[in-house]
């Protein structure tokens, strides 16, 4: 009823659990289901409200990132937030042969590749380019992790100089 112009849909990693069995205590990996894509897909279906996915660096390959971004190009999404993420107690394992993105310079990096049409496999087959309006955070405050504010101005152009086209 309020009419949003768009709404924000986070996201969150992988999650450590501990539940306590007769057995003793088992550690359990957990992800939120449904996940962001879903999320921001039934919105923007149901609600004709768009929305902002927020794609994260930690506990995701630059892999998985791009096939959820392949997703949410093919769905209709047209804007994303790339963001680090909070820390979580877990820390995912990155198989042989993948890697991933430990800034937001690097997502926000990554999803411009594939704004120009260039994935992380070039003969990936009817590769077209996306088409996504890039954010990213800021800190008018400084972020807790900076050491001092012009650091952080300092990273906030290059993560707008990488191709954030906005900052929230």
């Amino acid at each position: 009823k309020y009419n949003p112009p768009f709404i924000d849909v986070t996201s969150h990693s992988s999650q450590v659990i501990y539940e306590e069995t007769p057995t003793g205590i088992k550690k359990k990996v957990k992800r939120k289901r449904p996940g962001t894509s879903g999320i921001s897909v039934a919105i923007k279906n149901r609600y004709n409200i768009d929305t902002v996915p927020h794609i994260l660096c930690d506990g995701f390959t630059k892999e998985e990132t791009e096939d959820a971004l392949i997703e949410l190009n093919y769905l209709g999404i047209e804007n994303v937030l790339a963001i680090k993420g909070d820390d979580s107690m877990f820390k995912k394992p990155i198989p042989e042969g993948r890697s991933s993105n430990a800034y937001a310079l690097d997502l926000v990096k990554q999803i411009k590749d594939m704004n120009s049409g260039r994935y992380l496999e070039e003969d990936l087959m009817d590769a077209a380019p996306t088409n996504f309006c890039i954010g990213v955070g800021g800190y008018p405050e400084k972020h807790f992790g900076a050491p001092n504010l012009a650091i952080d101005i300092k990273y906030t152009k290059e993560k707008v100089d990488a191709g954030a086209e906005y900052i929230v």
